[in-house]
């Protein structure tokens, strides 16, 4: 048995998921520039598990638009 699809687009849900992915998108390209800076430097681990952090946060916030786009 599957529940009716409903799409929706543009619904408060719909935009806020669009906001929180906009945020992701900007989080991980600041998280990339720092792991670029510390390239060589101590620092350059947790940089690059901040940016590991990052794309997994953009990776869910990607399923979850889609998600809210199919409307399941």
């Amino acid at each position: 048995m599957r529940f009716p699809e409903t799409t929706r687009d543009g619904s408060e849900g719909h935009r806020d998921a669009l906001r929180r992915l906009d945020a992701a998108h900007a989080d991980r390209h600041h998280k990339r520039e720092l792991q670029h800076a510390a390239r060589g430097t101590a620092d350059e681990r947790d940089a690059a598990v901040a940016l590991a952090a990052a794309d997994e946060r953009l990776a869910a916030r990607e399923a979850w638009v889609s998600w809210v786009e199919r409307g399941y």
